[in-house]
């Protein structure tokens, strides 16, 4: 029996220890943070930068030399005979002559190495280029995932307050259909306004419902973003939070060239250069050195161990070879090596304009949107307020329930208004943070 009884209380310790786990409860950056570290996509980009380099480490063994070795056996079971003329050799007649060994084995040792070849060197340079690239590219790719993560992330903020804003609609409403039934109930209200108070609360619940369901939607949204189960409770512990003060006009001065966009640009800029540069190496010649060192073994059987039978040969030399017509060939490699080059300058230019456009445009929005913000929080506080007076005078019976729904429509404005405005925000300081390169 005790066994059961501890079996049960283990079970039910691992039980709350697993939906403790899979309860994450996350600020942003915690979120950005586990969204780099699950996404399949960010862990295929690691790989494509091991990739590069790895082509990097190969060119640099492209300036190592080649040796090889290797072993070759031919063995004749009948040798071809010579044909020794009249008169050579003491022959006064024609004659067959056999010359040679039936076994021909030899152990040989081979030598390439390059000492020159148009643009060995700058290959390397070119794969040192790339692999920075691709460093680069990975970093826009993962400033795109952060974006993303941080948009699905201020997402369930924005639904999470226009739920309980439409909660808070739902209690006002429940508000107005009791007072309203209790007016009608003492006969002093028609029962049109009671079926109109009915209806305006049985909307009101089915917009609670509807903003939960799109507050469900954008915590779906965040798990998939970030790379986690669907079972996992996700709990936001960031709040809806605004700066009092402006955006600092002395950051407009900034570059920007910490930019990803900027920098890809300078290093494909670097990369057409050095393109251009190995174009121009092709008009030159190359040079090698080879060497051959070949332990000869010749005899009619497998002796291998008669050291007469075995003999050595070497040699070395120099193979220079200039290109001639290759190198007609190549001034279109040059000319269009040079034209890249020429574009990715104009590119690098525009870029820089389009950055300083995007920091000025960021600034401007953050800090209408921080203003509009503040307006707009201010007109729903002060409408709530309106609210609370019409529905004091609505109970000491001052006026009916139509011209309360009146007031209610100008709470209802001032709260999309302020919706609108929190999203705009959102919006705006996700594009403020991105222009600077702060992602």
């Amino acid at each position: 029996m005790k066994r059961i009884v501890y079996s049960l209380v283990f079970i039910a310790l691992c039980n709350t220890l697993t939906a403790q786990s899979d309860t994450l409860k996350l600020s942003l950056n915690q979120a950005i943070q586990i969204g780099l570290a699950n996404r399949f996509d960010v862990k295929a980009n690691d790989i494509t930068i091991a990739i590069a380099e790895n082509t990097l480490v190969k060119s640099k063994k492209e300036l190592f030399p080649d040796i090889s070795a290797g072993g070759k056996l031919t063995y004749s079971g009948q040798l071809q005979p010579s044909i020794i003329p009249a008169g050579y050799l003491g022959f006064t007649e024609p004659e067959k002559v056999i010359i040679g060994m039936k076994n021909n084995t030899a152990f040989a040792l081979d030598l390439n190495y390059t000492v020159f070849s148009p643009g060995l060197y700058t290959n390397i340079k070119v794969s040192s280029n790339n692999f920075e690239l691709e460093k680069e590219r990975n970093v826009a790719s993962k400033i795109s995932c952060k974006i993303e993560i941080a948009e699905a992330y201020e997402n369930v903020l924005l639904k999470s307050l226009q739920l309980a804003i439409a909660r808070n609609n739902e209690n006002r409403y429940k508000n107005y259909y009791e007072l309203v039934q209790g007016t009608y109930n003492n006969g002093a209200l028609l029962e049109s306004d009671l079926l109109l108070a009915d209806l305006d609360y049985k909307n009101a619940k089915a917009n609670t419902e509807k903003q939960n369901q799109n507050y469900l939607l954008s915590l779906q949204n965040l798990k998939y973003r970030i790379n986690v189960a669907d079972q996992s409770i996700v709990i936001i512990t960031d709040s809806l939070q605004i700066s009092s003060s402006d955006v600092n006009e002395a950051l407009l001065s900034k570059s920007g060239s910490n930019r990803t966009e900027i920098k890809q640009l300078q290093i494909e800029q670097q990369g057409y250069e050095l393109q251009l540069k190995k174009a121009k190496q092709y008009y030159l010649p190359s040079v090698s050195l080879f060497a051959n060192y070949t332990d000869l073994f010749q005899g009619n059987r497998f002796e291998y161990s008669e050291n007469f039978n075995w003999a050595p040969v070497n040699y070395v030399g120099l193979k220079i070879s200039v290109p001639l017509t290759s190198s007609i060939k190549n001034n279109n490699n040059v000319k269009e090596c040079r034209f890249k080059v020429t574009q990715n300058d104009l590119l690098q230019k525009q870029k820089a304009a389009d950055v300083q456009y995007q920091i000025l445009d960021a600034v401007t929005k953050l800090n209408n949107a921080k203003q509009n913000l503040t307006v707009s929080q201010n007109n729903y506080t002060l409408s709530q307020k309106v609210y609370d007076l019409k529905q004091q005078q609505y109970n000491g019976g001052s006026f009916s329930y139509v011209n309360l729904l009146d007031t209610e429509k100008s709470l209802n404005n001032a709260e999309q208004e302020y919706i609108t405005s929190v999203y705009n925000y959102l919006i705006a300081n996700i594009y403020y943070k991105n222009a600077f390169g702060d992602f």
